[in-house]
């Protein structure tokens, strides 16, 4: 599994360092990544921060990236319209990736996939707590499969008297819609059934930093408690912390694992946003067994070139990533170990 795909220009030739990363996807059962922008020409852009698309020539190139299934259940995936995202559906899929996310109703967004690798099946289904204006599929509208969250602000009053204005006196608070949780608790109990191995794979969370939203935590948990046994997190442009709840992997967030975006042009403020994401990225390898034992878990660091390509992080890039990893994951029940090139995660309460 990895993180955001933002590519605007074709993948070939590939560098050989660059290769060398794609193949570790290229060489696994199964391959699931988060393709975050239309391949479109054309298009109206969405009133929205920031509207990105890449040219529908470079699809031909994905092939590259060595992957099997990706989510278009992401904050960009309909920046100029629903139409430029069908072609792009239509695109993926003339490579040979399958695609889960969006359609053209509500159902169809929710609609699962599985695959079959050796006789095991692998279900997978998608969504979105990310949804500017529009973007959210419903019964009479094409979109992608929402989550929708809640947010409000409670302020501390006696704090405010004493020190009118100051900003610690507020605290954002985040909460899953619980009718769309339902839903998708609902969808995760029928694909259940179908499957051996479920994964939810999910775009939340902010865009650069260290820190979780509310709700991430207490929907992962929901989620597992329906019947998943791993939730794939993307939307991070940074690495984020592992957990385990259950004995089940929350990846929070894998960083970026093409990130060409940045050459788009953009508003000041935009690029100012650009400017702060990270690097650094994760692929993430898990290993499941038929006696349900658990899953293994290994991770290899990433990090951009100056192509923004991924490359298999060594030295300093790598340390960096491994004590971000160790520090931010222990709080959320996940042990870090370094095992030469890779680092194994371990669920911290199995000893």
């Amino acid at each position: 599994m990895t993180g955001d795909i933002c590519p605007t220009c074709s993948l070939r030739p590939t560098p050989d360092d660059v290769l060398h990363t794609f193949q570790i996807l290229e060489n696994a059962d199964f391959a699931l990544g988060n393709f975050e922008m239309p391949l479109t020409n054309g298009g109206s852009p969405v009133e929205k921060l920031l509207n990105i698309k890449a040219p529908p020539e470079i699809a031909s190139t994905l092939s590259v990236l060595g992957l099997d299934m990706v989510t278009v259940a992401n904050n960009h995936s309909v920046d100029y319209g629903w139409e430029s995202l069908a072609g792009t559906i239509d695109l993926l899929r003339s490579q040979g990736l399958t695609v889960i996310g969006a359609g053209k109703d509500i159902a169809e967004a929710m609609t699962p996939e599985v695959a079959t690798v050796a006789g095991w099946q692998i279900g997978v289904i998608a969504f979105s707590c990310l949804l500017p204006t529009g973007m959210s599929a419903a019964t009479d509208r094409p979109g992608i499969a929402p989550i929708h969250v809640r947010t409000s602000y409670e302020v501390d009053p006696y704090y405010q008297m004493e020190e009118p204005g100051e900003p610690s006196a507020m605290r954002v608070r985040t909460e899953a819609r619980a009718a769309d949780v339902d839903a998708a608790v609902a969808a995760v109990e029928a694909l259940r059934a179908r499957c051996d191995t479920l994964i939810v794979t999910i775009h939340w969370g902010f865009g650069s930093g260290e820190d979780l939203a509310e709700y991430q935590l207490p929907l992962a948990r929901r989620l597992i408690e329906a019947g998943a046994d791993i939730i794939h997190g993307h939307h991070p442009h940074a690495v984020h912390p592992i957990g385990f709840h259950k004995g089940k992997p929350i990846l929070f967030g894998l960083g970026t694992l093409v990130g060409q975006q940045v050459f788009l042009d953009a508003p000041p403020a935009v690029k100012a946003l650009w400017a702060e994401m990270s690097p650094d990225g994760c692929i993430a390898t898990i290993s499941v067994s038929e006696s349900g034992s658990g899953a293994e878990i290994e991770i290899v660091p990433t990090t951009l070139n100056f192509d923004r390509l991924p490359t298999i992080a060594t030295g300093e890039d790598f340390d960096r990533i491994h004590q971000r990893l160790v520090r931010l994951s222990a709080p959320y029940g996940a042990r870090i170990e370094l095992d030469g090139s890779v680092l194994h995660v371990r669920n911290a309460s199995s000893g």
